[in-house]
């Protein structure tokens, strides 16, 4: 898995990479829901025109002309940007690729000017909330069913 580590190629989403994009974050989301209801995923259905607003961007890892991670920041307040669609191919998992595209977020966020990240997750998924936590993220209440998080960035 090392050789992934050095290979993998993040960058802004691009038509040539939409369609792949999607399917990994619904396959995601199908994993741990055991559904899909694409009602609930307006932001999937074009992907560059959801991400390319001021203060937004999609990030997807490649590796051997394949996506095997996604992640995206979108714009909350003007000093406040949102974590989502943090997704790594089941197989890639466990390997520091979320590590990276995480790291790669920050720093995005800190290019526009955010002074702090927020992000939710279902409170059922446990390594998502163990990994945000060890990165940095501040638990800053639980609805009963999603942890909300906050990390400040300067």
């Amino acid at each position: 898995m090392m050789k992934i580590q050095e290979e993998i190629q993040f960058q802004q989403i691009t038509e040539e990479f939409e369609n792949e994009a999607r399917e990994l974050v619904l396959k995601g989301l199908e994993e741990r829901f055991g559904f899909i209801d694409p009602s609930y995923n307006p932001d999937l259905r074009n992907i560059i025109q959801s991400y390319t607003r001021e203060g937004a961007v999609f990030l997807v890892g490649i590796y051997n002309r394949r996506v095997v991670c996604s992640g995206a920041i979108s714009f909350e307040t003007p000093n406040v940007g949102r974590v989502g669609r943090m997704s790594v191919l089941k197989e890639y998992r466990r390997a520091g690729i979320a590590k990276r595209m995480i790291h790669c977020l920050e720093s995005w966020a800190i290019q526009y000017g955010y002074q702090q990240l927020v992000l939710e997750t279902n409170n059922e998924w446990h390594n998502a909330i163990e990994f945000y936590k060890n990165r940095g993220y501040t638990l800053s209440f639980n609805d009963g069913q999603c942890s909300h998080f906050v990390k400040d960035l300067l």
